[in-house]
């Protein structure tokens, strides 16, 4: 048999920069502008910008700092070489302490906008290693002399002078203490810091806490119930920026540890009214600052604990529900800080919109399944639109390929619209083979199946109402023009679902 062999068409672009939608819900999150910016609309780079070693002045970050300098450095700016007559180039909206050639790094992400007259040339200049070393402008107030511990504006020590102590020979060096703020971050011809870099690597790395609580508090964010496994239920809270916490009260004793195992003082927890709190132990839930009746955020909260400036005056505890826990609205004594259950709601895919915009904060909600046995193990964030006529224009399949059940979900006239497709087959599906399915609802016994893996989605082109049928162009797992027409099956209104051959797709 002969082969045939004719023209091929290739075509060499790289691909779109692709920005993930965790790193833009954080530039949402943290730096609200005025209008949210979408993954098309930004670049996005990151400095590793601080570590331990002692730079060029003789100063040295500390690695007990470096929690409180992610803090500082979110919402400042991004500027070249320190200048302060020119406006900033970028913003940073996210640090995270990780590890580079075995050394511990605070690494800074910043954004700045497509659009922006000069945005192309920075990512050029960026990326193609001329702009390629960064520094930080902040303030502090104390220099610690790492000979004799004091001030080494007024000790007899100069720093990067080498003197005999202990024994030894020792380079004087001094470490920076009490860091009150991050001025800016600059792009500059040569950083103080020995090896700074700016990078294009992006991932969302976080190796400074151990891996459990990593996983115990990650969160994924999703721009549609149609992301989330339709077989489950939720339970669903507001979303509010505050500190996640583990509570623990036993006889009378109250342990609040966050999440990176740093307990909140007992200057604090005093203050906390525990009058109607039973005994129980690893309890989550958030740790929130107010202002009157104004809430605070999460960096403004750390400030407030760690005793320094902020607008904070008091603190709640919100905890999550979780099945041995069940607390009413607790009558707070004057001047006591309250813990109280949060609001809370159960839902399934096709009502998450509605149940989400009842009880939602202006940052939307947290969901996670409810059969989770820890809250926030895999927990979601989701802001709903606020138009129903806009269509999430995606589609999602799953199927159980030991069950034969599949479900497919997607939107039609500002609803989720869901079908329970029976003994379904991918490879007989694409063949032209047709399948009973019915509609189905929060309600629907589905939500005791455990869960479907997602096995694959795409775009929905176009919906067609046929009476009480559809017509559905989809791209992607499935590519093709589907049928969803009602029959009648032993009185019982339920639906045909299959796939139209090309030749017909017109029809």
């Amino acid at each position: 048999m002969k082969a045939g062999i004719g023209r091929i068409i290739a075509r060499l672009a790289e691909p779109g920069e692709q920005v993930s939608r965790e790193l833009v819900a954080l530039i949402n999150a943290n730096i609200n502008p005025p209008s949210p910016v979408e993954e098309r609309d930004v670049f996005i780079r990151a400095m590793y910008i601080i570590s331990d070693e002692v730079n060029s002045f003789g100063g040295r970050f500390p690695r007990e700092e470096y929690e409180h300098l992610c803090e500082l450095l979110v919402d400042s700016p991004v500027m070249v070489g320190h200048r302060k007559d020119k406006l900033p180039i970028g913003r940073n909206f996210h640090a995270t302490i990780v590890e580079k050639e075995n050394r511990q790094w605070v690494k800074s992400y910043f954004y700045w906008l497509k659009q922006a007259a000069g945005a192309e040339t920075l990512r050029e200049n960026i990326d193609g290693g001329i702009y390629k070393e960064c520094s930080i402008g902040f303030t502090f107030h104390f220099p610690e002399c790492s000979i004799c511990g004091k001030d080494i504006r007024t000790c007899e020590h100069e720093p990067l002078q080498t003197y005999t102590h202990e024994n030894s020979d020792e380079i004087c060096h001094f470490t920076y203490r009490k860091i009150e703020r991050v001025l800016e971050t600059s792009l500059v011809y040569r950083g103080a810091v020995p090896d700074t870099e700016i990078s294009k690597e992006l991932q969302m790395a976080h190796t400074a806490l151990p891996e459990t609580k990593r996983e115990t508090w990650s969160e994924t964010t999703i721009t549609s119930p149609l992301e989330l496994d339709p077989g489950k239920q939720y339970l669903v809270v507001p979303y509010y920026d505050g500190i996640p916490v583990i509570l623990h009260y036993r006889q009378n004793r109250l342990s609040v540890t966050t999440t990176d195992n740093k307990q909140l003082p007992e200057r604090i927890l005093s203050r906390f009214a525990t009058d109607n709190l039973p005994d129980c132990n690893t309890v989550f839930g958030y740790l929130l600052g107010f202002r009157g009746k104004e809430r605070c955020p999460a960096k403004q909260v750390r400030k407030f604990i760690h005793g320094t400036s902020s607008p904070v005056t008091r603190l709640e505890i919100r905890l999550l529900p979780q099945k041995s826990l069940r607390i009413d609205d607790i009558l707070v004594p004057k001047g006591k800080y309250p813990v109280s259950m949060i609001s809370y709601c159960r839902s399934g895919v096709t009502g998450l919109r509605q149940a989400a915009r009842a009880i939602m904060t202006r940052d939307g909600v947290r969901l996670w399944d409810e059969k989770e046995s820890v809250p926030g193990t895999v927990m979601y964030c989701y802001q709903p639109r606020t138009t129903d006529s806009v269509t999430e224009n995606i589609y999602t399949l799953h199927f159980d390929n030991g069950t034969g059940l599949g479900i497919l979900c997607y939107e039609h006239s500002g609803s989720i619209v869901q079908l329970l497709i029976r003994q379904f087959n991918l490879s007989r599906f694409r063949k032209g083979g047709r399948f009973v399915a019915d509609s189905i609802s929060d309600s629907s016994p589905t939500s005791d199946h455990g869960g479907f893996p997602v096995s694959g989605s795409g775009t929905v082109v176009s919906t067609v109402q046929r009476g009480e049928g559809m017509i559905l162009s989809l791209k992607g797992m499935i590519d093709g023009t589907c049928v969803v027409k009602p029959v009648k099956i032993n009185d019982k209104k339920r639906y045909l679902f299959y796939l139209l051959p090309p030749e017909k797709e017109h029809v």
